[in-house]
């Protein structure tokens, strides 16, 4: 039997209102995706830059324009309220709640 390591899962945080786990929670998955994506880029640069096709200077030296820019814009837009969503849900049920 494996025994996962001591930093696997979510770990209980008591004393923490509803809104502040709710936050806790979307900065732990928001950190766990980053890392993901860093990696994923990193793996992408590398294979790039080895194989020639790309120098890493390129990429840093890039600055996306008209389409590009408006669909990066899109999906910068996505990511903010998927992240903010549980924070927004709460709140609407506390508002609820209470009235």
């Amino acid at each position: 039997m494996t025994v996962p390591p001591a930093t696997a899962g979510r770990r209980e945080i008591t004393g923490l209102s509803v809104i502040e786990d709710q936050a806790l929670a979307m900065i732990a998955a928001l950190a766990s995706e980053l890392a993901v994506t860093r990696e994923r880029v990193d793996t992408l640069e590398r294979l790039l830059e080895d194989k020639g096709l790309l120098e890493r200077a390129a990429i840093e030296a890039y600055r996306a324009e008209g389409e590009a820019a408006q669909h990066r814009e899109t999906l910068r837009q996505r990511l903010i309220a998927k992240v903010f969503r549980p924070l927004r849900d709460a709140s609407r049920r506390a508002i609820e709640e209470q009235g």
